[in-house]
């Protein structure tokens, strides 16, 4: 899962001073929805006797083809990175609920899940299934950043502050994990302190991204800092970026 699409693409981020503001004033505490595991994976509980023997059918022909469960539902979790990666994320479900037919212990079908699900901007599904994930593999730098990220969109979604806290300290955890391959996750610390409003703390973050990775030059983040406060280092104006 590393090495197939991250979970950036999950936060809608606005940059207007405005709606920053409005998000950390509102102070709103959404009610959080009770999920169950029926609930999250789509195959978890067939309905009918037919859907039972439909799985029942599966299984066998799947066992037959690859030879075992786990080499079934390691081809079917490459089929969904693959559509997941060509934004198709209906039919990364589909495979995705293959896989996890085939071998419910791979623990890449449950961040597959999360992904899938924060795409589709269902967070409290995505948080959800992607805890599940993080319990079986708690020191994974990149799924502890994708759930991060996951708390940030739902943040931006929802606003409240519980998501952006809860997000610092995933990142933090992240970064003391790895800190020399972490330009996504040194981005994702400055978007938090953006969002806290901590701006100073946002570009030491942010030019520690950059630093690793030249791609995270985003002038579109770095306009919306600008107007709050100038950048430390002196390496980008207004003028710059307008």
């Amino acid at each position: 899962m590393r090495q197939w699409i991250a979970a950036a693409g999950m936060i809608a981020i606005s940059m207007s001073g405005c709606n920053m503001q409005n998000a950390l004033t509102e102070n709103q505490q959404p009610q959080r929805v009770k999920l169950t595991m029926q609930e999250v994976i789509p195959p978890m509980a067939p309905a009918t006797p037919e859907a039972v023997a439909e799985q029942n059918k599966f299984l066998e022909q799947n066992v037959s083809r690859f030879k075992s469960r786990k080499l079934a539902s390691a081809y079917y979790v490459q089929q969904a990175k693959r559509t997941f990666n060509e934004r198709k994320p209906d039919s990364a479900m589909v495979y995705f609920n293959r896989a996890w037919l085939m071998d419910r212990s791979n623990n890449e079908i449950y961040w597959g899940y999360g992904l899938v699900y924060g795409h589709k901007a269902q967070y409290d599904k995505a948080l959800y299934i992607l805890y599940r994930a993080l319990d079986k593999d708690k020191e994974n730098t990149r799924l502890l950043t994708d759930v991060a990220t996951t708390h940030l969109a739902r943040y931006y979604q929802q606003s409240n502050p519980n998501d952006l806290h809860q997000s610092k300290k995933l990142l933090e955890r992240a970064l003391k994990l790895n800190s020399d391959n972490a330009a996504d996750t040194f981005y994702k610390l400055a978007v938090n302190s953006y969002y806290l409003l901590e701006f100073g703390q946002a570009w030491d973050y942010l030019h520690q991204s950059i630093r690793q990775d030249r791609g995270k030059e985003d002038k579109t983040f770095i306009a919306a800092l600008l107007q709050h406060e100038r950048d430390p280092q002196g390496v980008y104006t207004r003028q710059e970026v307008q």
